[in-house]
């Protein structure tokens, strides 16, 4: 017997830093900025010991002259140290962005970690009785890809295809980064600045509870202090979906700090931040073709898959996607890719058995009210 939660919410996936996505994104406000031509050159350099080659990948001159391209942006749990033990990761941020070339629109995507998707192991040396297709949590894609060790990045390749699988589209770049990595980033850019909406305490980067304070108000964030605010769901009124909230407000902050850069020192420093804690397939040439769309970043369109969470027959918590949503998420991610302007989705409002559409009731709880 399944027994539901009593609120519709994202899964707590732990280590949410979805604003990995700041990799790509520093990429295009340097782009954007007058130091373009000299940073690009330590760019490269920096980036090259990054980039990494799997299976299926494509040669960048495979994306001159389309019409759009698209990244997966895996934010891990994965350490130095625990890499070292060839400990797999799982994928606790997974975020698809869309960079429409024809009308220089960046549309983002998240994808909640523990939603039950369709992952076909046939192709993969895995463990526990994976052998074929099976609905599992996306972020497993990578967890028990990685046990796969005929690649080193079996894990990575999984996770692309389980995401093409889910959105209907093809994933031409994928960008991994790490949770230390997230901290380094930002502490490198000195700070964001961000309007925070209630003061709380949250557990550090080391998981010590109770050691990071946030104060409510405009505050000038620190590493350690914005990842902890992308993470606290608890302390939310809006629960998962203020957490959510959240997290597009830090990568909007990312943008506009990285943006308003003025030295060259400043973009070295969050190079190599991003330097030592990042693969990715994609490569110089890659990051050469990127450099007139950094206008992308004023023109964002950000969707987020939603649903229902609840128990399995398992015991295990399970995020059950609304299926109508996710159509019309498709619908728009395939007119992006196909070089269309696209707008927001329009959520439908229950009615009442006359047509009239419902009201939230004053004691209704907040998390009822919210779809």
């Amino acid at each position: 017997m399944q027994t539901r939660s009593t609120r519709r919410r994202q899964p707590s996936g732990g280590k949410i830093f979805l604003k990995m996505l700041a990799a790509l994104l520093l990429m295009l406000t340097i782009a954007a900025s007058g130091y373009a031509g000299a940073v690009f050159y330590k760019a490269q350099e920096t980036m090259a010991k990054t980039q990494i080659k799997f299976p299926g990948a494509k040669e960048s001159s495979a994306f001159d002259g389309t019409p759009a391209e698209s990244f997966l942006i895996l934010g891990t749990d994965e350490t130095k140290a625990s890499k070292a033990r060839n400990e797999p990761a799982r994928s606790d941020v997974m975020v698809v962005a869309i960079l429409n070339k024809k009308t220089n629109q960046l549309v983002l995507t998240s994808i909640p970690r523990d939603s039950l998707v369709d992952i076909d192991y046939t192709n993969y040396d895995v463990p526990y009785g994976k052998t074929g297709l099976e609905q599992d949590k996306i972020t497993h894609a990578h967890y028990f890809g990685s046990m796969d060790t005929s690649n080193s990045y079996n894990g990575i390749k999984l996770a692309r295809e389980t995401t093409e699988n889910l959105l209907g589209i093809p994933i031409n770049h994928v960008v991994k980064i790490n949770f230390q990595g997230f901290v380094q980033l930002i502490d490198a850019m000195g700070g964001v600045d961000i309007d925070v909406r209630y003061a709380f305490k949250e557990q550090d980067s080391n998981r010590k509870a109770g050691t990071v304070t946030v104060e409510k108000g405009m505050q000038h964030l620190t590493g350690e202090q914005a990842l902890a605010y992308v993470r606290n769901r608890h302390d939310d009124p809006l629960g998962d979906i203020g957490r959510g909230q959240k997290q597009m407000q830090v990568i909007q902050a990312v943008a506009k700090e990285a943006a308003s850069f003025s030295s060259l020192g400043k973009y070295r420093q969050v190079l190599d931040a991003v330097g030592d804690n990042v693969e990715t397939n994609l490569g110089s040439n890659d990051y050469t073709r990127l450099i007139d769309y950094g206008s992308a970043l004023r023109n964002t369109m950000q969707y987020q898959l939603s649903g229902e969470g609840y128990r399995g027959v398992t015991g295990k918590w399970e995020y059950h996607l609304d299926a109508n949503q996710l159509e019309q998420v498709k619908a728009n991610l395939s007119k992006a890719m196909n070089g269309q302007e696209v707008a927001p989705i329009e959520e439908a409002v229950p009615a009442n058995e006359d047509g009239t559409e419902q009201v939230p009731t004053e004691d209704a709880p907040v998390e009822e009210t919210i779809q």
